[in-house]
């Protein structure tokens, strides 16, 4: 018996997927989440196999739109990816297509702190779940709406705004490849609440430092682990900047950390677009040299120092630093591994003893004022040196 629309439209199972037939090998495939999938099942000219395929999802795709794609199909004698393709061309698709094009954009060169994967992530957990079966041109803007909503609904904020920037670059994408005609995702980020307090990174004040180093000296991980934990709490450099770090970035005798401008956030793109910037120095202090030649001995013929106890020639995971503070008991809003370098600025800060320039430079972080094409990496070096040894003092006091 075939399908009526008012059928599919009150169709529904609870427990487990379940189909309902329509005429000539149509049928409407029903998910217990209520997700419906118009499917068509039919035999290959070639292997004579039995194959079922998916034309679509309803309501996007109605039941008279089902059948015509369904004819369609067996007209082309079966070639829908040939005669049919722009029927084809599913949100995922799009999606896929950009992720591709970011990378490739990139240089494939994959970000050091997942940005790729982060979008990968997103796009994953928080995007495809409801619009990757849908034909792109049919989705909507309240579509769009609808996740940034459910993404919200988790009360979080950085998650948000990356969906919105996401969908925002994909549509600009589809519209310079001619999948749309215009970019419905411009504006999202007006429609999330407002969070106006700006909250900075968990980090330790003065007096829970004492009892961080204990608890990194008792957690039970690979000494590697801790010792990466332990010199980025004595540098204060960005996750990617420690993890990428390779012996011959450093002068022992002279105790200096060079780190090529490409392992640097904001200097990384143009490094790769060719253009010529300085390695960035960060002096050491005693206390931070003693910990990096314990470090190589631990990592002794291996292309990084912080090197993965399981993959050989692989830093550790970025993931990996914040998972061993997890186990440290700390919650997520106590403390982070980016959350050391904001307790190294906050209290080199407090202390009153050094400029602001100075703490500035050392933490690499570029005036948005200057007009300089370049930064000149070795700005303060001496007053720095003095600064890294003073913290260096400090937390031998307080261990």
């Amino acid at each position: 018996m075939s399908l009526t629309e008012i059928k599919v439209r009150q169709a529904h199972c609870q427990e487990k997927t379940c189909f309902l037939f329509d005429e000539n090998g149509l049928s409407l495939k029903i998910e217990p989440n209520g997700r419906k999938v118009w499917c068509y099942r039919y035999t290959d000219p070639n292997t004579k196999k039995r194959r079922r395929i998916q034309l679509g999802v309803y309501p996007y795709l109605s039941l008279k739109k089902a059948r015509q794609v369904r004819d369609d199909f067996r007209e082309s004698n079966f070639c829908f990816e040939q005669q049919n393709s722009s029927k084809l061309v599913t949100f995922r698709k799009v999606g896929e297509e950009w992720l591709q094009f970011k990378l490739k954009n990139s240089f494939n060169d994959l970000p050091r702190c997942g940005v790729f994967e982060l979008a990968e992530k997103c796009l994953q957990h928080d995007i495809y779940p409801k619009l990757q079966d849908i034909p792109f041109q049919e989705i909507k803007r309240y579509d769009l709406v609808s996740v940034i909503k459910k993404i919200e609904e988790r009360q979080v904020k950085e998650p948000v705004k990356k969906a919105c920037s996401y969908l925002n670059q994909i549509y600009d994408y589809a519209v310079a490849m001619g999948y749309c005609d215009y970019n419905i995702a411009y504006g999202l980020n007006k429609i999330t609440i407002n969070q106006k307090i700006k909250r900075n990174y968990p980090h330790l004040k003065a007096n829970d430092i004492s009892d961080f180093i204990k608890k990194l000296k008792k957690l039970n991980t690979h000494p590697i682990i801790k010792k990466a934990l332990m010199f980025k709490l004595h540098t204060g450099v960005r996750g990617a900047e420690l993890l990428l770090a390779e012996p011959h970035h450093f002068d022992l005798n002279n105790k200096i950390w060079k780190i090529p401008a490409l392992h640097i956030k904001q200097f990384r793109r143009k490094v790769i677009l060719g253009h010529d910037i300085p390695d960035f120095l960060v002096p050491l202090s005693d206390q931070a040299l003693e910990i990096l030649k314990d470090a190589m001995q631990w990592s002794f013929n291996e292309k990084y120092i912080f090197a993965s106890p399981r993959k050989y020639n692989h830093p550790i995971h970025f993931n990996t630093l914040n998972m061993a503070i997890r186990k440290m008991g700390y919650e997520k809003n106590e403390l982070s591994s980016h959350g050391l370098r904001s307790t190294f600025s906050t209290i080199l800060n407090e202390s009153g003893l050094f400029q602001d320039n100075w703490i500035e430079a050392q933490l690499s972080h570029v005036d948005k004022n200057r007009t300089r094409a370049s930064y000149n990496h070795a700005e303060y070096f001496t007053q720095r040196t003095e600064m890294m040894q003073w913290w260096g003092n400090y937390l031998s006091t307080v261990m």
